[in-house]
């Protein structure tokens, strides 16, 4: 690196001297004026010719001293291009008419390919990003001392402080061109040993390096925690120190000063920061100066502060400007129009330990929304977009509306859910008007599924079948109309289960938030029994606004025959049922793939009317289930680390003397991957159809009520263009033959890993690992490992 340097530095400070020595010579002499009849160049390779003229100044017809600083002049201009690395102009001929110059350069050579050795904990793509360097791109000395500089501030943000870059620059094979050679002795990478704060009386050492995100400390007992040190995230954490003193009423902490200790032969680092905490402030009044619209008590209320208390600056910033929830007090007046809100907070120190604040609003005019914009929708039509938002022209501009329109959006998982918020613009018209912009990013919705699996019932099952998600019954080579068309096939191991089915759903009837679907199917499943089903169902469904617009209500009616071969626990022959169901549900959501925040509930009943003599099935069934997200990290403004939880239980039960009348099929089964028959709930760690009330001579005969509870830690890796992510389980479950036997402590547990993909037309794939803790039928042995695997789910 050194002898780059010194090169560059001879070349940049002798040869100008050599040249100021050379026109001094010729200063001695008497300066004589020449014209100059012609300008031409050697050497040039990259550069323009015409233009290595017109940057000399040197102008055919005009008259210069020779010597004189016309000709230095027109070198230093050259020079000052950083694109030669050496200039020289000479007298070519003099002739009557005048002097003929020819300028003399020697170009840099141009970057060819970057040869990066002995890098192996930075990724070589980041250090091509640091780098810059595209081919063709002029490669100097000086060049080769900026990348070896943006290189070395990146290994120090990886924790690798002492790493060294050699650069140096090789001629490749193409002349004119050099590739550029980092070696690279990357050292070692430091770990936080110790963090100590001095100086901190009110608030404990633990608290304060718990408010550092990013650099601590690694007890054994906190073995998910990374102590790795990151020196620009660490001069972040600097920052968090402050918020986390602020937060607990000390305004006036600061860092006094800060040492980090490196030991190379450990490869630690040692965090030592020296802190003035101050007095901590008590809240004493807060009052509203401005307001027209709300009065000063609703606005107080939104602040969520209570007098008193220690000054919580952060929380009183977030409630009076923008906190996730959107009930801080900009977003009072950012959902009724108010989009020019402003607020300015004055603290004022009152006796010596309290503050006053008054908070001057600055609330401008009311604006509607003049134009909703839609773009990047190549395949979806406007109005299945338009109908999910909740901005409308004509209406006041309202800023939960927005993020409740982008959610819908990312909901209906036709479009890139990282690009709709990303895209989205407000563009104020004039004083009053705004127009809102959504811009999306079409992605495939249409799936060709297929489902493969083992389940120990039924032997090899799968699936294979076609569904349009984004169906037009009016242009179905086209598309984008919001309709689901689906064709499925499904199998069991030579004929123990088959399914045929053919369904249509329209999610807007007329234009209205009304849902109708229609579903033919036939079914066939050899199992312990011998069942067949031939029959079809109508559902229709409605989106609510009260209690808010996430409910929504479904009725179905399902018309089918059954024709039973030899189920135990049910009669013989043909039968018919006709059944009537009901389902409420809400659902928030955010995304189908990977939800990051929200919930779900469903309630759903069905009855089936042989009691009344409609029909010869009689049984009543419930399913209840809950689910909640909950986001726990976010990477580049993503929600990527989410905590999903899942309650779910069923009861099935007869109003006839028996339950002979219940089919099989409405019957509770568990274990698996779900994909051991129809009625089956997962429960991984354990085999198909395992769980549950069994015959004398081991059958499995389902159950009438069933409980299961899933908590699962995902993470994704990618959300775009593939979403992938990684999850770690842990499930309970378990199968009665009847309420009065259930027993919500006699769970079967399990726990594993898995990851989820979704490929495109295929669908999702999915891979689980769980280890089942709990023995299961007659032997009583414990179920141990089981390796799941799944397309479609």
């Amino acid at each position: 690196m050194h002898s780059i340097l010194v090169k560059y530095q001879f070349r940049f400070i002798v040869l100008p001297l050599l040249l100021i020595s050379a026109f001094g010579t010729l200063l001695s002499q008497q300066p004589r004026k020449v014209k100059i009849a012609g300008v031409s160049v050697e050497g040039n390779q990259f550069a323009d010719e015409q233009t290595i003229i017109t940057l000399s100044g040197l102008r055919v017809g005009s008259e210069i001293d020779v010597p004189g600083k016309e000709l230095q002049e027109a070198i230093k201009s050259l020079w000052q291009r950083n694109q030669f690395s050496d200039v020289d102009i000479l007298v070519e001929k003099s002739t009557p008419l005048g002097v003929f110059f020819l300028i003399k350069v020697k170009e840099f050579t141009r970057f060819s390919w970057l040869d990066v050795q002995g890098s192996d904990n930075v990724n070589l793509s980041d250090i091509r990003k640091a780098v810059g360097k595209s081919r063709g791109d002029i490669l100097s000395p000086y060049d080769a001392y900026l990348a070896k500089n943006a290189v070395k501030k990146l290994y120090d943000t990886e924790g690798m402080m002492y790493a060294q870059i050699i650069p140096e620059i090789v001629p490749s094979d193409t002349s004119a061109y050099s590739r550029l050679v980092l070696k690279i002795k990357e050292g070692v990478e430091f770990y936080v040993s110790y963090v100590e704060f001095k100086g901190n009386s009110k608030i404990s050492s633990g608290d304060l390096e718990d408010a550092l995100e990013d650099t601590h400390s690694k007890p054994w007992w906190k073995f998910w925690r990374s102590s790795k040190f990151d020196k620009s995230k660490y001069e972040d954490d600097k920052k968090k120190l402050i918020v986390e003193f602020r937060r607990r009423g000390f305004i006036d902490a600061e860092i006094l000063h800060d040492t980090l200790l490196f030991n190379e032969i450990e490869e630690t680092v040692g965090v030592e920061i020296s802190v003035r905490e101050g007095k901590q402030f008590y809240l004493r009044n807060v009052k509203f100066e401005g307001n027209t619209v709300y009065p000063e008590e609703i606005l107080v209320k939104r602040l969520s502060v209570v007098k008193g208390e220690p000054y919580d600056v952060e929380r009183f910033d977030k409630n009076l400007n923008a906190n996730e929830d959107q009930t801080d007090v900009s977003s009072l007046y950012m959902d009724n129009g108010y989009l020019s809100f402003q607020s300015q907070k004055e603290e004022k120190k009152v006796s010596e330990d309290s503050v006053d604040i008054t908070v001057r609003v600055f609330e401008k005019d009311r604006f509607t929304i003049r134009r909703v914009e839609i773009t990047g929708n190549t395949k979806t039509k406007d109005k299945v977009i338009r109908r999910e938002l909740y901005t409308r022209p004509g209406d006041y501009f309202n800023r939960s509306a927005i993020i409740r329109s982008v959610r819908a959006l990312g909901v209906l998982n036709y479009f890139n859910p990282e690009s709709i918020g990303r895209d989205l613009k407000v563009n104020p018209v004039d004083n009053t008007r705004v127009d809102v912009a959504y811009k999306v990013e079409e992605r495939s919705t249409d799936t060709f599924n297929a489902s493969v699996g083992i389940a120990g019932s039924l032997g090899l099952t799968g699936s294979v079948g076609v569904t349009f998600n984004n169906f037009s019954l009016a242009e179905p080579l086209r598309g984008g109309g919001g309709q689901i068309l689906n064709v499925n096939a499904e199998f069991g191991q030579g004929s123990r289960y088959q399914q045929l089915s053919v369904g249509f759903t329209e999610p807007w009837l007329n234009n209205e938030p009304t849902t109708l679907g229609v579903n033919l199917y036939r079914t066939r499943q050899q199992f312990n029994f011998d069942l067949e089903q031939i029959g079809g169902q109508i559902n229709i469904g409605r989106r609510l606004r009260w209690p808010d617009d996430y409910f929504r209500v479904d009725g179905s009616l399902r018309i089918q025959s059954i024709n039973n071969r030899g189920a135990s626990t049910y009669r013989e022959g043909l039968s018919s049922e006709i059944t009537v169901g009901g389902t409420i549900s809400r659902v928030s959501l955010d995304n189908i793939v990977f939800p990051t925040s929200g919930s779900k509930f469903i309630l759903s009943t069905q009855v089936a009317l042989g009691s009344m003599s409609i029909g010869t099935t009689d049984f009543w069934r419930s399913n209840l289930t809950f689910e909640f997200i909950n986001p726990l990290m976010q990477i580049d403004g993503n929600n990527r680390l989410v905590l999903y939880m899942l309650s779910d239980m069923g009861y099935v039960t007869h109003f006839g003397p028996d339950d002979s009348n219940i089919p099989p099929n409405q019957r509770f089964f568990m274990g698996g991957n779900g994909l051991g028959g129809f009625n089956v709930t997962p429960l991984r760690g354990y085999a198909d159809n395992a769980l549950g009330p069994v015959t004398s001579g081991g059958s499995i005969l389902g159950g009438r009520f069933m409980m299961r509870h899933d908590l699962e830690l995902r993470f994704a890796l990618s959300l775009n263009p593939m979403p992938i992510y990684l999850l770690a389980f842990a499930e309970a479950g378990n199968v009665w033959n009847g309420l009065h036997q259930a027993d919500p402590f006699d769970l079967k547990r399990s726990a594993g890993l898995g990851v989820r993909l979704l490929l495109n037309p295929i669908g999702l794939l999915g891979f689980d690992y769980g280890y089942g803790f709990d023995p299961v039928g007659q032997v009583g042995e414990k179920s141990g490992w089981k390796f799941h695997f799944q397309f479609g789910r």
